[in-house]
C-alpha cells in the first residue's frame, strides 16, 4: 500500500513527502489566517491555497501513483472521500476542509485544498460549484477543458537534516529523572488507527482525541504560511503582528490537539500512570509529539510554572523553509512551534490540564487565551537561519 509511512529524521514520509498530523481546529485557523491577507498588497490567498497542493500531487504522480492511489490516499490522510463522476464532475461526500470551514461560519465554497488536489490529478482547471455550507448535500467540483499552466515545484533545495541527540544528551541540558518511556509511547501511538478509510460506508475522516485529524503535507503548510507571511510583511504589516497571526495557530493546536490527547482514555491508560509531576506530563506529551511527524522535540529545561525550553531537531517548519528558500537572517520563523510550546506551558501552568477541564471554544477564549497570567514564547535558534535545531523558550510574563 502506497500510503504506508516511512519514518526518518523524526519525520514521517509518504510518497517521499513529509506528512504531519494536525487537527481540524488548526487547519481551519490556518486557512482563515491565509485568507486574511486578501487585499494586502499582491497577496492572492485563494490562489495560494489552491495551487500549493498541485506540485505535491504531481510529485506523487512521478512516484508512480495512479488515480486510484491518489483517491485512496486522500481518504487515508483524512481529507474525506473524493469521487470522480462523468462529465468532468467530482464530488466530496465528506470533506475535512468542508467541515473545517464551517467552524468559522464561512457559508461559501472554501475547499481550496480539494480543488487543487483535483487539478493535480486531472491537469485541468477546476472550480468548486456547490458546497455543503450553502445547503448542498455534497461538495461539487467541475473541471473545465482548459489545461493548467505549468506548476513548477517550490521545493528547490535538499533538506538539511541533522543527527538527533539522545534525550538529555546535549550540552547545557538540565538532567531530569523521569519514568516516561518515550520509545514505548511512540511505538504505541504508531499502532493507533490514525487514518481514514475509503470504503462505501466510510467517511475518509480521522476522528481521534476529540478532534478530527489530517495526516497532511508539511510542504503545503509551509508554503501557504511563508508565502502569505512574506506577502503581508511586504504589504506593510509589521513582522511582529504577522508572526503572531501564524503563531496563534500553534496555540490553538496545543489547546485542542495536545489538550485532547492529555484528556483522552489512551493518555490515561498509557502515559498518566507514569506521571509523578508536571515535568513527567511534559515529557509524556513531548513523546507523543515525536510520533506526529513534526521532527524530534527535546526538552532542554523545565522550571515548573515559570519556564519551558524545547529544542526541535529536523522540525518540519525549519526543514521545510530551507527546502523552499535560502538561509534566512530572521530567527522567529517556526510559527507552529512558537505557539505550540506556549500552549504546552499554558496547559500545565495556566489551566492545569490534569483537572480535565472541558476544552470548549468559550474556555479557550475566556481563560486559555486571556492576557492574564500568560506565558510569552520566543524562538532563539532556527534551522531556517542555519542553526542545527529550532529552540523555543516560553517564560511566564
Amino acid at each position: 500500500m502506497k500510503s504506508q509511512p516511512v519514518y526518518e529524521h523524526g519525520q514521517a514520509f509518504i510518497g517521499g513527502l513529509n506528512r504531519v498530523f494536525h487537527c481540524n481546529y488548526y487547519n481551519a485557523y490556518l486557512q482563515m489566517a491565509v485568507l486574511l491577507s486578501e487585499g494586502a498588497g499582491d497577496c492572492q490567498p485563494k490562489k495560494v491555497l489552491r495551487e500549493a497542493v498541485i506540485p505535491l500531487v504531481e510529485h506523487l504522480r512521478k512516484q508512480g501513483y495512479s488515480d486510484k492511489d491518489l483517491l485512496d490516499e486522500f481518504s487515508f490522510c483524512g481529507f474525506g472521500k473524493l469521487r470522480k463522476l462523468s462529465g468532468g464532475k467530482w464530488v466530496t461526500p465528506t470533506s475535512h476542509y468542508g467541515q473545517a470551514a464551517l467552524m468559522h461560519g464561512r457559508r461559501e465554497p472554501s475547499c481550496y485544498f480539494n480543488v487543487g488536489y483535483i487539478e493535480g490529478i486531472t491537469g485541468l482547471q477546476t472550480k468548486e460549484t456547490q458546497c455543503k455550507q450553502q445547503g448542498a448535500p455534497v461538495d461539487w467540483y467541475q473541471c473545465s477543458e482548459e489545461p493548467l499552466p505549468p506548476q513548477p515545484s517550490y521545493l528547490k533545495y535538499p533538506p538539511p537534516f541533522t543527527d538527533v541527540p539522545e534525550r538529555f544528551g546535549f550540552a547545557g541540558c538540565q538532567s531530569f529523572r523521569t519514568d516516561i518511556d518515550e520509545e514505548a509511547i511512540i511505538s504505541a501511538v504508531a499502532t493507533l488507527p490514525l487514518y481514514g478509510k475509503n470504503g462505501i460506508e466510510d467517511t475518509g475522516l480521522i476522528d481521534a482525541f476529540g478532534v478530527v485529524l489530517t495526516n497532511h503535507f508539511a510542504d503545503y503548510y509551509n508554503y501557504i504560511s511563508y508565502e502569505t507571511y512574506f506577502g503581508m510583511c511586504k504589504a506593510g504589516l509589521t513582522v511582529e503582528h504577522t508572526r503572531e497571526v501564524f503563531a496563534q495557530g500553534g496555540h490553538i493546536c496545543a489547546f485542542n490537539t495536545f489538550g485532547g490527547i492529555m484528556s483522552s482514555p489512551e493518555w490515561y491508560a498509557l502515559v498518566q500512570p507514569h506521571c509523578r509531576n508536571d515535568e513527567d506530563w511534559i515529557h509524556g506529551m513531548v513523546a507523543v509529539i515525536n510520533a506526529l511527524g513534526w521532527g524530534t522535540w527535546r526538552v532542554e529545561e523545565i522550571v515548573p510554572g515559570e519556564r519551558l525550553v524545547i529544542r526541535i531537531y529536523n522540525s518540519y517548519e525549519g526543514i521545510g523553509y530551507r527546502r523552499m528558500y535560502p538561509q534566512s537572517d530572521e530567527v522567529q520563523l517556526s510559527f507552529l512551534a512558537i505557539g505550540a510550546v506556549q500552549g504546552l506551558a499554558h496547559l500545565l501552568w495556566k489551566i492545569d490540564i490534569k483537572e480535565r477541564p472541558k476544552l470548549t471554544q468559550e474556555f479557550y477564549t475566556e481563560v486559555f487565551n486571556s492576557p492574564e497570567d500568560r506565558f510569552e514564547s520566543k524562538q532563539t535558534h532556527a534551522i531556517a537561519a542555519g542553526h542545527a535545531y529550532d529552540r523555543i523558550v516560553a517564560t511566564r510574563s
